[in-house]
């Protein structure tokens, strides 16, 4: 089962940094705040999407329905650390910000309190990413 871990360092802020999982099932980025995750959002199935919309949880991390995930988008899975970047962002309140990309595509956006985050996949709002 393949497996994928990172972490992205804020390059501004030591306290941020953004860690990507694909477990071999499914894959997730979060954004910690001092090691806590502050936001999260589901990246790609690995495994077959479940039809429709019911949101199993009885094994976690979660793949996302059918129903919340466009149909006209694909993403490889990841496959090296040089494929994901992540582009730092402070908001004029002081927010951190990250934004997602696999081989240099936006993919997703983490805002702390967001959980979960934004997805370009997502299909419609829904619990493991909203639509961005």
């Amino acid at each position: 089962m393949p497996q994928f871990h990172l972490s992205i360092p804020c390059p501004f802020d030591n306290a941020y940094a953004v860690t990507i999982e694909d477990d071999g099932r499914v894959a997730y980025a979060y954004l910690n705040y001092y090691g806590d995750i502050v936001s999260d959002v589901w990246l790609y199935n690995r495994a077959a999407t479940p039809a429709g919309s019911f949101l199993n949880t009885d094994e976690m991390p979660a793949l996302n329905p059918a129903d919340y995930i466009k149909k006209d988008v694909t993403i490889t899975p990841i496959s090296d650390a040089a494929q994901v970047r992540c582009e730092w962002d402070e908001t004029a309140d002081g927010e951190i910000e990250a934004a997602i990309l696999l081989r240099d595509k936006f993919i997703a956006e983490l805002i702390p309190g967001a959980k979960p985050g934004f997805s370009v996949l997502a299909a419609k709002d829904g619990p493991l990413a909203l639509v961005y």
